[in-house]
């Protein structure tokens, strides 16, 4: 399904472009659409996570969570559109998987104290999305190379986050957390982040193409103060005209620390892999 901050550009794609024969990929008027398996990789650290209780008389969840790196494949698509030197661009990509975990021991979890001693095996399920949309301006424009600056978005979109027990933690017999018990951190809730960066494409020899972008920014957003990175790197090789095969490496370090809903977070997060797709352009 494609992302709702996508669909304009979708059907931007649609309309008819092409560049004057033998100009690059990114000169004149210009559209390009790709689509690559991602084996997403997750591994994040939260410390000093707390949740209030729905009810508003208490806390549900208080302490550090550890969780194992775990990867998933799925996919990362997108578009580009524009006259040179104007671009608009959109990717997204989700992740949706288990990871093993440990509540450290001293929290509170689903309104019961652990003991201090005692840590409580659990599994963390991770539901995300990020969508990114950008509009670049090339400082430098060649056929042989360009250098854009960009500004724009991401929304990160956490559709779930929610910490369940896989053990039962008892005191004197008495059963205190079940296995099965779970915890909500996040539940539908979006992060707007704007972006800063610059993009950079290299035609090289032999139908090859070498292209790279770097954005991020520290911002407050509400009431939480977000870091965000976001790396990407890919080789082309265009077998055909308007055809490229595209391998590359997507990284995003994310770091929360503040209040998002009902939590309060201090998440650092990475999320990277390769990923290897096809590229059409006009």
């Amino acid at each position: 399904m494609v992302s709702k901050h996508l669909r304009p550009l979708v059907l931007l794609c649609l309309l008819p472009a092409c560049s004057i024969p033998g100009d690059s990929a990114w000169s004149d008027l210009h559209v390009n659409g790709f689509g690559a398996v991602f084996p997403v990789g997750l591994d994040a650290t939260a410390n000093d996570l707390s949740v209030a209780d729905s009810s508003g008389n208490g806390i549900a969840f208080d302490g550090d969570l550890t969780m194992e790196k775990n990867r998933e494949v799925g996919f990362l698509y997108g578009a580009r559109a524009g006259i040179a030197p104007f671009e608009v661009s959109a990717s997204a990509f989700g992740y949706n998987g288990a990871l093993n975990s440990n509540v450290i021991g001293g929290a509170t979890f689903a309104g019961q104290p652990l003991p201090i001693a005692e840590d409580l095996a659990a599994r963390t399920d991770m539901d995300l999305a990020i969508t990114k949309l950008m509009l670049s301006v090339d400082v430098l424009n060649t056929p042989v190379g360009r250098v854009a600056v960009m500004a724009g978005v991401d929304f990160i979109e956490f559709d779930r986050f929610v910490i369940t027990a896989t053990e039962t933690v008892s005191v004197l017999g008495v059963p205190l957390i079940s296995a099965g018990d779970a915890q909500n951190v996040l539940i539908n809730q979006s992060v707007p982040m704007p972006m800063l960066g610059v993009r950079g494409d290299l035609q090289l020899p032999f139908g090859l193409r070498l292209g790279g972008e770097i954005s991020g920014l520290s911002a407050n957003i509400d009431a939480a103060d977000v870091t965000y990175l976001d790396l990407d790197i890919n080789v082309n090789y265009e077998p055909m005209d308007n055809l490229e095969l595209v391998v590359g490496y997507h990284r995003i370090d994310i770091d929360v620390n503040g209040s998002i809903d009902d939590a309060t977070v201090d998440v650092e997060m990475l999320i990277d892999g390769p990923y290897f797709g096809v590229s059409l352009y006009w």
